[in-house]
């Protein structure tokens, strides 16, 4: 008797052969999660010894930084991108350009934030994209030990 016409006259058995191959087709990829844009962003006036960072729904500003927030990306429960497009600079930043802020460790009343600045042949300087696709694919998870050198830690005021 062909396959054919044993599984045509006992349908239940088909049945059971397509959950079953179905099954290890998806338990067999590799399914990691996509970031995606959650709306998620650590609003609050976070400050340091040294410095502060007051992020808004809508805008994150930094010493000599402002930008408008363009996609928050989380990586984790506690952990993320703000992609901005940079909107004020007083310092190396470019405006129109977009930059990343990471955070971890995040909860209700402290955080670790960074921004992305890279070392050359003539010092720092800040990592940008140039438009917000090619931002999400810069500033994400894989990403975050080749572009961050140090975590400052900030209490919320």
């Amino acid at each position: 008797m062909s396959l054919f016409r044993f599984f045509a006259r006992k349908p239940f058995a088909l049945a059971v052969l397509f959950c079953l191959s179905t099954a290890l087709l998806v338990t067999g990829c590799n399914q990691e999660p996509d970031s995606e844009n959650t709306g998620f962003v650590p609003v609050g006036e976070w400050a340091a010894e040294w410095d502060s960072y007051t992020i808004t729904n809508t805008s994150v500003e930094y010493g000599v930084l402002k930008g408008a927030i363009e996609k928050a990306i989380d990586f984790s429960t506690d952990a993320g991108v703000i992609i901005i497009k940079i909107t004020e600079s007083s310092g190396d930043f470019t405006v129109g350009k977009y930059t990343g802020v990471y955070y971890s460790a995040y909860t209700s009343t402290s955080i670790k934030l960074a921004n992305v600045w890279l070392e050359g042949s003539e010092g720092w300087y800040p990592l940008e994209a140039a438009s917000l696709p090619a931002a999400v694919s810069l500033f994400s998870v894989d990403n975050v030990s080749d572009h961050v050198s140090y975590w400052g830690v900030y209490t919320k005021k």
